[in-house]
């Protein structure tokens, strides 16, 4: 069964109840999630995984600095190019429209692109991913269901 790794940073539970919403998801889609903190994560996750998923809430228009750290700390996996062709994708909350919601999804889709991952945009709705504005409503936990199905089969493509 191919692997899922969510791996989030969530101060007030908005990004943590998206990360739920997706792990139910992907599981439904025939995977196995490893849902963790970004404290929690660490390289061998990353190797594990045959597709990852980055959330983070936007701060100043970018990502929370413990999601940065851990894209930076992937740096040894970039020079083996253990992550290439791997599934990938991104999710975030924010306070307000306007806030950096999708540049913060954006910057952690660079990182993800950057290892060699393959990204796969959602064709109605949030087009880099999730994106919630403040605490996530129906659209958004719809949104989860729909990117996590979407991931699912991408990651049993991909995980041959």
């Amino acid at each position: 069964m191919p692997k899922v790794l969510i791996v989030y940073f969530s101060h007030g539970g908005n990004t943590r109840k998206m990360a739920e919403a997706l792990a139910a998801s992907i599981e439904q889609g025939g995977c196995e999630v490893s849902l963790k903190k970004v404290a929690e994560a660490n390289l061998e996750d990353l190797r594990r995984a045959d597709g990852v998923l980055l959330g983070a809430p936007c701060y100043f228009g970018s990502m929370a600095n413990p999601m940065k750290t851990f894209i930076d700390e992937s740096i040894p996996l970039f020079g083996k190019g253990e992550l290439v062709g791997k599934a990938a994708g991104a999710f975030a909350s924010t306070g307000g429209i306007g806030g950096g919601g999708e540049l913060t999804i954006l910057s952690m889709l660079h990182g993800l692109l950057i290892h060699g991952m393959v990204v796969q945009g959602l064709r109605k709705g949030g087009h880099f991913g999730p994106l919630a504005i403040g605490e996530p409503d129906q659209r958004v936990m719809d949104e989860c269901a729909a990117y996590g199905a979407q991931f699912a089969e991408l990651v049993n493509k991909l995980a041959v």
